[in-house]
């Protein structure tokens, strides 16, 4: 038996909710979990710990900084910048990857015939970039913006509605720590058949490099989503490669992973 252990957050829904619900595993158990695989979702469990501790780090958290000394703690990496972060810091090679699954469970995809909406999701660090200033440029060339930036979103229903109403998905962080961070956004992205256009952050790059288009100033960021509007080859080829590679991150294919630990 799997037990996860969570403190909230998005992590917290996507790393240990979502996922105990899928293998049918207990999530914050009170007492009986002293056998199980416990897993700790950027936490850090009790001492003394059960013996077949987890520590899944997902990014610069108090897990994170608490287990990179610890030689009888298992560690999950979210991502491959991670899992490599986590061998250089620890001097250990047997961090565990389990890639962080995708919002679409039902795999559905983007039905428009049109390219006329680019997106930008997530937290205020999601688009670096004035975007009343980003809004105009896209104007300038027939393109809307969409976006949807909070804290934290209510559920994964709300996240799904909003790839839903997008055609282009736009990221740009070039201030944040690309390192310690997984590629959700692509992925999320790619399972819609949605392609994305970023700042080429390391941890996007070293999974899923030829899955995006890269662009290291925002005019040439402009100039690719004018082009996936206007060229359907272009824009159908990034559709293609985005889904094939999604599916490896749909729940039912990464909740395998738990089951090997």
């Amino acid at each position: 038996m799997i037990s996860f252990f969570v403190k909230g957050g998005g992590s917290g829904k996507i790393r240990g909710e979502q996922i105990a619900k899928h293998l049918g595993a207990k999530l914050n158990p009170e007492k009986g979990f002293e056998n199980d695989v416990c897993i700790y979702v950027k936490c850090v469990p009790p001492l003394p710990h059960p013996k077949r501790t987890y520590i899944d780090v997902i990014e610069d958290s108090m897990g994170l900084r608490w287990v990179r000394d610890k030689k009888d703690v298992g560690i999950i990496a979210s991502s491959v910048s991670i899992q490599n972060y986590m061998v250089e810091k620890t001097g250990r090679k047997d961090i565990v990857l389990i890639p962080q699954h995708h919002c679409n469970f039902k795999r559905e995809l983007r039905t428009r015939k049109e390219v006329t909406t680019a997106g930008i999701i997530g937290n205020k660090q999601a688009f670096q970039y004035p975007l009343d200033k980003l809004e105009k440029k896209l104007d300038k060339i027939g393109m809307k913006l969409k976006t949807l930036i909070k804290p934290e979103f209510k559920d994964r229903q709300e996240v799904v509605d909003f790839y839903k109403q997008i055609d282009i998905q736009l990221i740009w962080r070039p201030d944040i720590d690309h390192v310690v961070k997984n590629p959700l956004k692509l992925v999320n992205a790619m399972s819609f058949g949605i392609p994305t256009v970023s700042y080429p952050e390391k941890n996007f790059m070293m999974e899923l490099e030829d899955y995006f288009i890269k662009a290291g100033i925002i005019e040439s960021m402009i100039g690719w989503v004018k082009t996936l509007k206007h060229y359907k080859s272009v824009y159908n080829n990034y559709v293609r490669l985005g889904l094939r590679i999604a599916e490896e991150y749909h729940i039912d294919n990464i909740a395998k992973l738990y089951k090997k630990l």
